[in-house]
This record gives structure tokens, C-alpha cells and sequence, in this order.
């Protein structure tokens, strides 16, 4: 009985990460991540359903690391052949047995802005589909520089620092535009990245 409540429970979890856009999903992901307890479970099945039109979800265990202090766990991912096709790569490490996330998604979201203000996607079904009001609401505050803050509004790229408002455990996330972020007749979206702050302790 308990088993098919689980199972029930994780059916209508996936059946409502499915219905969210892309961007919301982006939202969804990196709350789930930054969570006290990371239910890497759920991150999976969400994770599924972020995957390119066409591709198929695939994963390995990792047995390597970029990042000093932490162990590869397991790569989730989809092949590609050429350079310019979508694709998502993300990385679960572990430290202490606690996980953390790269993510990184390559898209082609292009948009334009009506005189009304409403978003008008060059592909209406592309499945990521997302512009800069979207993915910009994630931004607890400004990435800071060196030479300055991110977010500058005539830069394509939107740095940010995300806080979950519950665990306050903090992530990074990074997105690649074609065109000044804030250019008032369009843009597109190339590229999303996620890592947590500890990648970079």
C-alpha cells in the first residue's frame, strides 16, 4: 500500500513539473537543489522532463571531478552531434554524502516584444522556450564582480545570485542572450547554467 502511495505521489509530482514552461521549471529545479535535504529523487524526475525534443534521457555514474573537496556522482545528460544542437549536461557531486548540482542547458529560445509588451516566441511549441522577464524573477540579487556587479542592462548575459527562501542555501545562475539583456524588441536564449556556491568554496 505504502508503495503505491509513492508512486502515486511521484505520477501527479511529474504530471504537474511536465505542465510547468521552461522557465518555471529553471524555478522548480533550483529550489529543489538548494533545499536542506536535496530529494535527488525528485530532481530526477523533474529533470526528465527537461530533456530536448527528440532526445533521450541518459545517465552514468561519474567517477571524476572539476571541483576540489567534491566527488563525482552521476551525469545526467542527451547526446548531440553538432555544436549548435539543444542539450542539457548535469553533474550531481557529492561531499559528505550531501549532493550538489552543475547544470547546464544549450537552447535556442528566440523572441520578440510586441508594442504591448507581450513575448512572442519564433517557435510557439518549442519546449525551451523562455525570455528575460521569465528567467529574471530567479534573481534573489546581482552576481558581484571583481570590476563590478552583473546584470548590467546592456550586457547579454544575466548573472545572479539565487537564495532559497526557506534553507537559504544560495546557487549561482548564469544566462547567455544573443543581445543586450534588456533590448526592447527581442532577443535569444542560448544558454542556461546552474552551480552551487560550494563548487566554487
Amino acid at each position: 500500500m505504502r508503495n503505491r502511495i509513492i508512486t502515486l505521489i511521484f505520477l501527479c509530482l511529474s504530471q504537474w513539473m511536465s505542465a510547468q514552461s521552461f522557465s518555471e521549471k529553471i524555478g522548480t529545479l533550483m529550489q529543489l537543489v538548494t533545499e536542506n535535504e536535496v530529494d535527488t529523487l525528485a530532481v530526477k524526475e523533474l529533470v526528465k522532463t527537461m530533456v530536448p525534443n527528440g532526445k533521450e534521457f541518459k545517465e552514468n555514474p561519474m567517477n571524476y571531478s572539476m571541483y576540489d573537496r567534491l566527488e563525482g556522482d552521476m551525469l545526467y545528460y542527451t547526446s548531440y552531434k553538432t555544436a549548435d544542437e539543444d542539450r542539457m549536461s548535469i553533474e550531481k557531486l557529492k561531499m559528505n554524502d550531501k549532493p550538489y548540482y552543475s547544470i547546464r542547458f544549450l537552447v535556442s529560445s528566440s523572441y520578440t516584444i510586441e508594442k504591448d509588451g507581450s513575448i512572442k516566441y519564433d517557435q510557439p511549441d518549442y519546449e525551451y522556450n523562455s525570455d528575460y522577464e521569465s528567467v529574471k524573477k530567479y534573481c534573489t540579487r546581482a552576481m558581484s564582480y571583481k570590476n563590478g556587479k552583473g546584470n548590467a542592462e546592456d550586457a547579454p548575459l544575466l548573472s545572479c545570485i539565487y537564495t532559497n527562501p526557506e534553507s537559504k542555501r544560495s546557487l549561482m545562475y548564469w544566462v547567455v542572450f544573443d543581445n543586450a539583456v534588456n533590448d526592447k524588441k527581442g532577443n535569444r536564449i542560448k544558454e542556461f547554467k546552474i552551480q552551487d556556491v560550494e563548487l566554487w568554496r
